[in-house]
């Protein structure tokens, strides 16, 4: 077992989503489950609405007043608000900052690969059967396929 803090530590640094920055917690090789601490900087627009069809994930907001945009529309969330999201179109999903103050939320999944990971409103989606960090793939693991296709746009 290994023991890790969620409030210290170094951030990951920005993304590559303006005004995001992330905590990755490390998990074992071939575990299911994993978790991601994100903080939206004030303002942040949304990233793209996506969904996997390999993953499910659980998002726990700890701190500030994020808005989700699911298949159901938009809703302002709150601390202490959790949002489960199935894989398939059912656990679509994107989140914003729209406020004034930072947001907090933690992101935790279980899943495997392959992962196949949708954009409808972009028209395209991606197939991993790998993790696609290269520096696991710089130690030697496994290449795997990932590769990008493009699907109807909806």
């Amino acid at each position: 077992m290994t023991r890790q803090n969620l409030f210290s530590g170094a951030w990951h640094g920005d993304t590559a989503r303006p005004g995001t920055r992330h905590r990755v917690f490390w998990r074992p090789d071939d575990a299911r489950m994993g978790a991601t601490l994100y903080e939206l900087a004030p303002g942040t627009p949304e990233d793209r609405i996506h969904m996997h069809f390999g993953a499910e994930e659980m998002f726990f907001v700890l701190r500030g007043r994020p808005v989700l945009r699911n298949q159901q529309g938009t809703e302002t969330l709150a601390p202490g608000d959790v949002v489960f999201c199935p894989e398939g179109r059912a656990g679509l999903h994107t989140f914003s900052n729209p406020t004034d103050e930072p947001v907090e939320i933690l992101a935790m999944s279980a899943g495997g690969f392959p992962d196949v990971v949708a954009y409808p409103e972009d028209g395209y989606a991606w197939v991993a059967t790998r993790d696609p960090d290269p520096e696991l793939l710089a130690k030697g693991g496994d290449p795997g396929i990932i590769a990008r296709f493009e699907i109807p746009i909806e």
